[in-house]
């Protein structure tokens, strides 16, 4: 009969080793899982970024409006942007898509 000793030892190297596959299977997720820019999203750990922006811009009159998710990035300029998206100053809605900390001022935005 096994010990009491032998028995909690094994149990915990049973729970490190579980432990330490469930954690590389969240850094393979996070670097092979998750969506690249412009990719669609319904979360933001979804995205590489982790920016998942439920706002598009409207073709008409340039109005931040709810869409489908995309993953975006932060920005400075019209050239960080693939074409035809563009990088415009967020509104609060849009803001509120995002995680609570990091959220940049300006991202890229799908014109549907």
């Amino acid at each position: 009969m096994i010990s009491r000793k032998v028995l909690f030892q094994r149990l915990g190297t049973t729970v490190v080793v579980l432990g330490m596959i469930a954690l590389s299977g969240l850094v393979w997720w996070n670097r092979c899982g998750a969506g690249p820019y412009g990719d669609r999203c319904r979360y933001a750990i979804g995205c590489r970024s982790y920016l998942c922006l439920r706002h598009s811009l409207s073709p008409t009159n340039d109005q931040q409006v709810p869409s489908i998710g995309q993953c975006t990035k932060s920005c400075t300029g019209d050239t960080d942007c693939t074409a035809p998206d563009r990088c415009v100053e967020l509104s609060s809605a849009a803001r509120d898509d995002l995680p609570p900390f990091g959220k940049p001022a300006r991202a890229c935005m799908a014109v549907r």
